[in-house]
């Protein structure tokens, strides 16, 4: 199947529920012209709410801006 903006092997996509609800949003927002698009953006914003999950659940780290730039800079 070929939709417009696509990029990618439409085969080799698969998704976790949660990117598969952003990837819905996202495609009524931006419409099927714009699939690509909705496939990063869902695959990111899934990432997002992962991370905030884990500094919830005390499993992440965060740092300081001197701590990341000294960490960026080592």
């Amino acid at each position: 199947m070929d939709l417009p903006g696509m990029n990618c092997d439409m085969d080799s996509i698969s998704f976790s529920r949660n990117e598969w609800k952003h990837f819905l949003d996202e495609l009524k927002m931006r419409g099927t012209e714009k699939v690509s698009q909705c496939v990063n953006n869902a695959r990111y914003l899934a990432m997002l709410d992962r991370a905030e999950e884990q500094s919830k659940n005390g499993e992440g780290r965060l740092f300081t801006w001197e701590e990341l730039m000294a960490f960026s800079h080592a």
